[in-house]
């Protein structure tokens, strides 16, 4: 399973994307995702060198391919207050989906993980119950019903 109960924050305090990729991929790399926090983040950053991940509608979804991702994975953080996720993009975000994938699975995964993600995201329901569940087994059920 691509998401695990174990990969998501609910209601965190800090408006900080670099302390919440981090918070993120500390718990891909406790459940064996992911084995390097570091080098994991370095190719989170350098994607978000590219351009900014936050995308609208309060969501931002940073993603990394890289050789230190062992099994692909969908974490998800959400903020108790929105907040600005970088200074080039006036998106304030709340919802933060990262994703991990290994380097040779990059292209048809990584597309087809972001798809997915972006399709679900686009319905104002699933986004409204994203903000209101008040378990991770109620988010584990909402990314499944997106087909993640």
């Amino acid at each position: 399973m691509i998401i695990h109960e174990s990969l998501i924050a609910l209601n965190l305090q800090s408006k900080n994307k670099v302390e919440i990729i981090e918070t993120l991929a500390r718990k891909a790399r406790k459940l064996g995702r992911i084995r390097n926090v570091k080098g994991y983040m370095q190719a989170v950053f350098a994607r978000e060198e590219l351009f900014s991940t936050a995308i609208g509608y309060g969501i931002a979804i940073p993603h990394g391919k890289s050789s230190f991702v062992e099994v692909p994975f969908i974490a998800f953080a959400r903020s108790q207050e929105e907040f600005l996720w970088d200074s080039r993009s006036e998106h304030r975000v709340r919802l933060i989906f990262l994703i991990g994938v290994p380097e040779e699975q990059a292209n048809d995964l990584h597309l087809k993980i972001l798809a997915n993600i972006s399709r679900g995201l686009m319905n104002d329901s699933y986004r409204e119950r994203l903000l209101q569940a008040t378990s991770v087994v109620k988010i584990v059920a909402i990314f499944s019903e997106m087909g993640l």
